[in-house]
C-alpha cells in the first residue's frame, strides 16, 4: 500500500527558501557601491566569517562580515576572497556586517585547487614578497616545491626569498651546495635556525615595511618563525609525525599578522602539493628562471626544451652550463601541465 505523504508545509518551506536565498552568492563584474560602504583589508576567514580590519570612528577595529546575496568581484574562476584582499563592506554594529565588492588583486599568491583542476585557490593576496620556508632536514629539504613557488611567484610578478630553517641539524655545506644554483639566479637565501636564534632577526628586518606571504611544507618551522618575530605565541607548534617523518598541519587557514606597526606576514597552511594556476606547457619555458640568458637562441620560437633540434637550453644542458638537476626539475613542472 502506497505511503500517505505528509501534509505540506508552507511555513517550513518557505524558512528553507529564505535560508538558501540568504547563502546564495552572485559575483557580478560591475556594480554600484552604496555611499555608506567602508574600505577595510580581510585579515582571515575561518568559515563563513571574514574577520576586516577597517577604520570605525577614525580607529582601527577588526570586524566580522559576511558574503551573501550579490558581491562585486572580477575573479571568476578563483575562490572569491582571501587573506590581504582589499574589500568594501556595509557596516553593521550588530555584527552582521555585510561584503559588496572586492577589489580588484594587484598580485596573489595562489595554486590550482586540489580537488578541482579547473578552479584557483588564492592563499593570499595583495603581496610583495613570498617566503618560501623550508627545513634543512625533519622535514627533508624538497627542491622541487622550491622551483614551483619560484615560478608561481614570477608569474605572479611577487619576489621571491628563499628561508632554509633548521640549520642546526643538518650539514651546512650540503644545503648551501643545493641552494647555489637559487643565489647564481640572484634570489635572495637566509640560512637561519629558529631554535637557536641564528639569523632570525636579519630575516624579520627584511621583510619589515613588506606586505609578506610565508609558505612551506608543515613541520618545516613557520609557526615557531611566526612566534619568535611577532613576539607571543600566534600559532600552535606542533613535533614532526615519528610515522611518516612530515610535518602536522597547525595552520588550517591563512591569516594576516602585523608586524613591529610596519608591514604585514600572510601564514598560510603547510601544503603538501602545489599545482602552479594558470601556465601552460608553451609558456613555462619561458617563465623558468634558468633558461632566461637561453631560449631566445633556440631554432624555433615555440621550442619547449624537451626534444627540439638546436634548442639553445638543451646544448647549455649538454654543456655543464645548466645543471642536469635544474633540468629535470623543469621537466618535472612540464609533465604536470595541460
Amino acid at each position: 500500500m502506497r505511503q500517505k505523504l505528509s501534509t505540506f508545509n508552507s511555513e517550513k518551506y518557505k524558512a528553507i527558501r529564505k535560508s538558501r536565498s540568504e547563502n546564495l552568492i552572485l559575483r557580478n563584474n560591475v556594480g554600484i557601491i552604496s555611499s555608506d560602504a567602508i574600505i577595510g583589508e580581510v585579515i582571515s576567514i575561518i568559515g563563513k566569517d571574514i574577520i576586516v580590519e577597517a577604520k570605525i570612528n577614525n580607529k582601527p577595529i577588526e570586524i566580522n562580515c559576511v558574503l551573501t546575496g550579490t558581491i562585486i568581484s572580477t575573479s571568476k574562476y578563483s575562490n572569491l576572497i582571501a587573506a590581504g584582499d582589499i574589500v568594501y563592506f556595509i557596516y553593521d554594529s550588530s555584527g552582521l556586517s555585510k561584503i559588496i565588492k572586492v577589489v580588484d588583486r594587484l598580485t596573489k599568491f595562489s595554486r590550482i585547487l586540489p580537488s578541482n583542476r579547473n578552479r584557483e585557490q588564492v592563499l593570499a593576496a595583495n603581496v610583495d614578497t613570498l617566503l618560501i620556508f623550508v627545513s634543512g632536514l625533519e622535514p627533508v629539504l624538497n627542491t622541487r616545491l622550491i622551483d614551483r613557488y619560484l615560478v608561481s611567484s614570477i608569474l605572479s610578478k611577487i619576489i621571491p626569498i628563499i628561508c632554509v630553517n633548521k640549520m642546526d641539524l643538518c650539514s651546512n655545506k650540503l644545503i648551501r651546495s643545493l641552494m647555489l644554483p637559487y643565489i647564481k639566479l640572484g634570489i635572495e637565501v637566509h640560512f637561519i635556525s629558529v631554535l637557536n636564534d641564528i639569523g632570525v632577526n636579519r630575516l624579520k628586518q627584511r621583510i619589515v615595511g613588506q606586505k609578506s606571504v610565508i609558505s612551506g611544507v608543515s613541520g618545516s618551522g613557520k609557526s615557531s618563525f611566526l612566534n619568535v618575530i611577532l613576539g607571543y605565541n600566534a600559532q600552535v607548534v606542533r613535533d614532526i609525525s615519528k610515522r611518516t617523518n612530515k610535518g602536522i598541519h597547525t595552520t588550517s587557514f591563512s591569516k594576516r599578522y602585523k608586524i613591529s606597526n610596519s608591514g604585514w606576514i600572510i601564514d598560510t597552511p603547510g601544503l603538501r602539493e602545489f599545482g602552479i594556476w594558470d601556465l601552460t606547457k608553451e609558456e613555462i619555458g619561458v617563465i623558468f628562471p634558468d633558461f632566461s640568458a637561453y631560449y631566445l637562441n633556440c631554432k624555433y620560437t615555440s621550442c619547449t626544451h624537451t626534444h627540439e633540434p638546436d634548442c639553445a637550453v638543451i646544448t647549455a644542458v649538454d654543456q655543464g652550463i645548466i645543471s642536469a638537476e635544474r633540468y629535470n626539475s623543469y621537466l618535472n613542472i612540464y609533465d604536470c601541465l595541460e
